[in-house]
């Protein structure tokens, strides 16, 4: 309940009562997604669930996009006591080991496992589709993105306690989608699940981070063929060798009017 007296702050921030008085912060709770006969629970910012669960199916490479037939929410009540995404796939589709054993271990493992112990770009990069050689953009448009998306970051500016991720058209820096978690894995979930919901095309895409671009977060965009991916934070090294070899271009430190181009400079005209 917001104390008295207190501003109104935007959903997924909550009002805490501190030794301080009270205090805005950001919300956390955990999410049940079901596929089948298969769930894996996750915590995150409650809001933007359906897309939540897209974009982690796809991101993840469990399910493909046209393989999801529809996804229905259940909020947290009597019969259940967690809020709930159901994901029904389309006609024929079933999880097969690989889908299955993805989505088991894909929140129990983060981010140090080595993917099962794939720790080089090679294996890592096995069975992703070709990028192409995809839009042009500048420095100046991801500087642009880069700006919108810090003025959508509304639960940042409110609690200063939260992670966002913006996919931008790669040519005119139109935004497609700006989404916010507790968890950078879960703001690029949500916002390539909306992207996804819409039908855009994310081989025309550019994806900002507000963290570290590790290489969980450039292979996700890598399994749905985004060409451009930029952060205000650093990239891991196994970040840059996956990008150099898939020809993706990736900018570290976007910041200001700076940024350090690590690989496909090619696409910044």
């Amino acid at each position: 309940m917001r104390p008295a007296g207190a501003e109104e702050r935007p959903p997924g921030a909550a009002w805490v009562e501190s030794d301080q008085g009270p205090a805005c912060v950001i919300d956390e709770a955990p999410l049940l997604i079901e596929v089948g006969d298969q769930h894996v629970l996750t915590m995150r910012t409650p809001g933007d669930d359906l897309a939540l669960a897209r974009g982690f199916l796809c991101a993840e490479g469990i399910v493909a996009p046209a393989a999801i037939a529809s996804l229905r929410e259940f909020p947290r009540g009597e019969e259940s006591p967690t809020d709930r995404v159901e994901v029904r796939l389309a006609e024929g589709v079933a999880l097969g080991p690989v889908a299955r054993e993805r989505l088991t271990r894909a929140h129990a493992v983060r981010p140090s496992c080595g993917l099962c112990g794939l720790v080089s770009a090679e294996g890592l990069s096995a069975g992703l589709p070709e990028l192409g050689a995809g839009p042009q953009t500048t420095l100046a448009t991801l500087h642009a993105c880069e700006a919108r998306m810090r003025q959508g970051q509304v639960l940042f500016q409110a609690t200063g306690g939260c992670h966002a991720a913006g996919v931008f058209d790669a040519a005119s820096g139109e935004p497609w989608a700006i989404r916010e978690d507790v968890g950078r894995h879960n703001a690029l979930d949500k916002a390539l699940g909306a992207c996804l919901a819409e039908g855009r095309d994310l081989s025309q895409a550019t994806v900002i981070l507000s963290g570290r671009a590790g290489y969980e977060l450039v292979l996700k965009t890598l399994r749905l063929g985004v060409p451009v991916l930029a952060s205000v934070s650093a990239p891991t090294r196994l970040a840059v060798e996956l990008a150099l070899e898939q020809d993706q271009t990736l900018v570290g430190f976007l910041r200001g009017q700076s940024g350090r181009i690590y690989a496909g400079a090619e696409r910044l005209g």
